[in-house]
Formats: structure tokens, C-alpha cells, sequence
């Protein structure tokens, strides 16, 4: 992202979620700008995509701009967040491995929250907690985290499990 938004400078707005939407649309509706792209980030949401693209097209100031959508969201990442869905829909606790810092982690486990009613974001195995009254685990684990550690999360639930 941080590329895109030097690449447009001034005439760039970035909606991180719903809240930001407004802002956009009143920064585009002032500048006079007659075309609009919406790009997504490679690792955002689907859902909050769509949800976004639908407001800004949806919405009356801006009938009369021209808005392209191109959705960068990468297949891995879409096949991913499904995977999330399907898996947190079926357990008791939920765990997604990644760094606190990773974007598309920190989706897995907005979207694990929707469907599930305890799900734990760690980075380590040793920050899994509270299995005691879980009958069925599910996982997952943000595109860039390492396999080791992905490993030692798997070895340590079978241990407890």
C-alpha cells in the first residue's frame, strides 16, 4: 500500500474499514476528479472489499464519477480466508498463527471471530491457553508465518489434544 499511495500522492484516499468510507467519499466529491480506481490491498478482506465497492458505487454524490475496481486480493489469500470461514463455523476454539503484524493474519482472525466463539491469535505455541473445555480445534496460519512454527503449534495441540 505504502507504494500505491506515493505513486498517487495527494489524490489517494486509504479506507483501512467501514469508518473510513465517508471520508473517502467527501475527499473525492471535493476534489472534482471525474475517474476513481479502487484497488485492494493484495492480503484485505473480501467481504470488507465488496462491502466498500458497493457503498462508493452505491453512493448519490459520486453517480457521475467514473469507477474502476480492480481486486488485487490474491487467490491464496481468497482460498485462505474461505478455508478460515468454513473451519471456524465447525469448532469450539479457533487458532490463527501469525504475526501480530501481519495484515492478512490479522483477517483470519477478524473473520474467525464471526463465526467462532473463542479463537486465539498467537505467534508461538507456547501462547496457547484455556483448552481445557474444548472439544474441537481448528487452525490456521497467516501466509508468511514460518512452517516450524506452524509445526510446533501442531505438535503442541496433539499433546494436549
Amino acid at each position: 500500500m505504502e507504494g500505491t499511495v506515493s505513486f498517487c500522492g495527494k489524490y489517494c484516499s486509504v479506507i483501512e474499514d467501514e469508518n473510513s468510507i465517508e471520508t473517502a467519499i467527501t475527499d473525492l466529491t471535493t476534489s472534482n476528479k471525474q475517474k476513481v480506481l479502487i484497488i485492494s490491498q493484495t492480503t484485505y478482506s473480501i467481504e470488507k472489499f465488496q462491502l466498500i465497492v458497493d457503498k462508493i458505487k452505491n453512493n448519490e454524490n459520486l453517480k457521475n464519477i467514473n469507477i474502476n475496481v480492480i481486486n488485487t486480493i490474491c487467490s491464496a489469500t481468497k482460498q485462505r480466508q474461505e478455508e478460515t470461514e468454513k473451519i471456524a463455523k465447525q469448532v469450539d476454539t479457533m487458532i490463527i498463527v501469525g504475526g501480530k503484524n501481519s495484515s492478512n493474519s490479522n483477517k483470519l482472525y477478524e473473520l474467525s471471530k464471526r463465526y467462532c466463539n473463542n479463537v486465539q491469535f498467537i505467534e508461538t505455541e507456547q501462547e496457547i491457553t484455556n483448552l481445557e473445555k474444548t472439544k474441537k480445534v481448528g487452525l490456521m496460519a497467516g501466509a508468511s508465518t514460518p512452517q516450524e512454527i506452524i509445526t510446533k503449534v501442531v505438535e503442541k495441540l496433539e499433546k494436549i489434544c
